[in-house]
């Protein structure tokens, strides 16, 4: 059996990696979405060239800032999950953690949570969910121009 404490130590180690990643995330997203949408609008090439390549970059773009906005997502549940490991471990309640699992690594299901999620992000202050909003949001501007190249390329091809 762990000691208490050394678990409360790991946990808390665990939710401040996860508090860190929270706030890099979306400046990551924020650069790779910029760095695409420049390079696609700024490239100096042939236009018969601009048409295929600008859409490629652009859903490129998106799709990485789909992944980093997906994995933002899953580091901030498993920081509730992390939240209310510890809160238990302090209430002495560490035997209602499941010990089948790696107790690191624990989502708020694990510890039949049965808060709604504005309840969760409340009581946990994450302001990283309004960073998860923003992502979704950088990343449907990145798509939604990635949809535009690619009706200006088939314009383009057709001639409209």
């Amino acid at each position: 059996m762990i000691d208490p404490k050394e678990e409360y130590k790991q946990i808390s180690e665990d939710w401040r990696h996860r508090d860190n990643l929270t706030w890099q995330l979306p400046s990551v997203v924020i650069v790779i979405g910029s760095a695409f949408t420049a390079a696609a609008f700024t490239l100096d090439i042939d236009l018969q060239y601009l048409y295929v390549i600008r859409p490629i970059l652009l859903l490129f773009g998106g799709f990485l800032s789909l992944c980093l906005t997906c994995a933002l997502k899953e580091n901030l549940w498993y920081q509730i999950g992390s939240g209310e490991a510890l809160i238990k471990i302090a209430q002495n309640k560490g035997d209602e953690i499941p010990t089948d699992k790696v107790r690191r690594i624990i989502r708020p299901e694990d510890l039949a949570i049965n808060e709604s999620m504005k309840q969760l992000r409340k009581k946990h202050r994450l302001i990283g969910s309004y960073f998860f909003i923003f992502c979704i949001f950088v990343t449907i501007i990145i798509f939604g121009l990635s949809f535009s190249s690619i009706v200006e390329s088939v314009c383009q091809l057709w001639e409209c």
